[in-house]
């Protein structure tokens, strides 16, 4: 089995959304019409606008297939204690094909986006964890900041 990780492109967008719908009903049940319709005209204008901008997006292959995802949302704030260069970010979507759990994969993706973070001088990253999620960030580092709320400072 041949893993590999990689950054997504503008070519992917339709990947990006298949696998931000699989994470919302994997989390929220079935969607309603009205969910479905609306995610689906925002969805391509936002990945289109914020790709290489604010918005990273990485995919996980195994032999040549789409595994896992897992996005970053670049912010920048006022500096704080917590982070003092200001610039931060949200991880979200991290989501891997059911016959692709628990082999690893998503702590791949986290490990890169992790790496890349610290390369642009994000100094902290915010995630809101689901159950299956927490284990694999608490043993990155990420720490417990309230019900469902984590943070790794960098």
């Amino acid at each position: 089995m041949n893993i590999t990780v990689r950054t997504a492109d503008k070519s992917d967008i339709d990947t990006l959304i298949k696998f931000r719908f699989f994470y919302q009903t994997d989390i929220e049940g079935k969607l309603t019409e009205e969910q479905t319709e609306e995610l689906n005209a925002q969805l391509p204008i936002y990945f289109e606008k914020h790709i290489g901008n604010d918005f990273t997006a990485y995919l996980a292959e195994v032999d040549g297939e789409t595994a896992a995802s897992i996005f970053m949302v670049r912010l920048e704030k006022p500096a704080s204690v917590h982070f003092l260069s200001g610039k931060t970010c949200y991880l979200m979507n991290v989501y891997t094909v059911k016959e692709y759990r628990c082999m690893g994969i998503a702590s791949m993706l986290l490990d890169r986006l992790i790496a890349d973070a610290r390369a642009e001088g994000i100094t902290c990253i915010d995630l809101s964890a689901t159950d299956i999620g927490k284990p694999v960030y608490l043993k990155k580092g990420f720490i417990e900041r309230g019900n469902t709320e984590m943070r790794m400072e960098l």
